[in-house]
């Protein structure tokens, strides 16, 4: 029988252990939430320490907030032209989940969603909100009140969003998704069209 000492594992490489705890701690996060999940959970699920769970990401908040990051790719409509904008963008919200990358948004938006009680969650959703749909219309509405109408339209998205993907309102998700898109949309194009009017697209 041989006496010699097994060969140790090969450690993996920092990046792919990190790597590989994102994308558990995205999973169990989308699944069940802050709350329900813990670290050990996380450790668990990507099959590592613990301890490198918290030498990666710092804590339980920070790793939550890396990887519940909501990317609505709504680039396109925003810098669309500004006529008829309100209908294109609330038909983006309204089949966000169509597709995978838009699905993934909704996840981690009703994850942030559950979490908002906590002041980092709630202003980085705050940020998203704006981030996507405030800030582009701010460079490019006219009028002295350019701002406030842009962070109204950005309220009334996320209104739509969480009512929809989030909450999952029933007589919303059973409606003609055209007549919420017709009905909504136009709501939204008034703000964005009205004052002193928008700057040609």
């Amino acid at each position: 029988m041989s006496t010699r000492p097994r060969a140790a594992k090969p450690r993996q490489p920092a990046a792919v252990t990190r790597s590989t705890i994102f994308d558990a701690a995205r999973e169990l996060f989308g699944e069940s939430g802050f709350d329900a999940v813990g670290i050990r959970a996380v450790a668990a699920r990507a099959g590592v320490d613990a301890a490198l769970v918290i030498r990666h990401f710092g804590s339980k908040e920070r790793l939550f907030l890396e990887t519940m990051t909501v990317d609505l790719p709504a680039v396109q409509v925003m810098e669309g032209p500004l006529d008829g904008m309100g209908r294109a963008i609330v038909e983006h919200v309204v089949c966000l989940p169509s597709t995978r990358t838009g699905a993934l948004a909704v996840t981690a938006l009703a994850a942030l969603f559950r979490a908002s009680d906590r002041d980092e969650v709630r202003r980085n959703l705050r940020s998203t909100i704006d981030e996507v749909f405030a800030r582009p219309l701010v460079r490019r509405l006219t009028g002295g009140d350019a701002e406030v109408r842009a962070h109204l339209v950005a309220a009334q998205l996320g209104g739509l969003l969480t009512s929809m993907h989030v909450v999952q309102d029933p007589v919303l998700l059973a409606a003609d998704p055209q007549a919420v898109v017709a009905r909504y949309g136009d709501a939204i194009q008034r703000l964005i069209s009205e004052g002193e009017g928008a700057t040609a697209a």
